[in-house]
């Protein structure tokens, strides 16, 4: 059987573990030992929020996010015509020209 001191070193050994940095992403400066009270203490909350609404979540639907926005699809494509054909030659509009006087 273990002893409470083997316990306390098997804990905090494994504690050690856990809170070691994985890879060096991780592996940077938290504020030091001031900031290290509001840390433990958010973990806290943290925790005991998880705990307690811990029976609602398992019984509550699972929420999914929502689909994405719909977008119309791309317009067609048309192929240009087979030839290129010049614009129609332009005709004034009837009346804007008058006869010259007297012809």
């Amino acid at each position: 059987m273990m002893g409470l001191r083997e316990a306390a070193i098997v804990g905090v050994a494994s504690i050690a573990l856990a809170a070691a940095p994985v890879n060096s992403a991780f592996a940077r400066w938290h504020g030091g030992p001031v900031f290290w009270p509001f840390a433990l203490g958010a973990a806290v909350v943290t925790g005991a929020a998880i705990i307690a609404t811990a029976p609602f979540r398992a019984l509550a639907a699972p929420v999914y996010a929502p689909p994405p926005g719909y977008y119309p699809p791309a317009p067609a494509y048309y192929a240009p015509p087979q030839a290129y054909y010049p614009p129609p030659a332009y005709y004034a509009p009837p009346g804007y020209y008058q006869p010259p006087p007297g012809g």
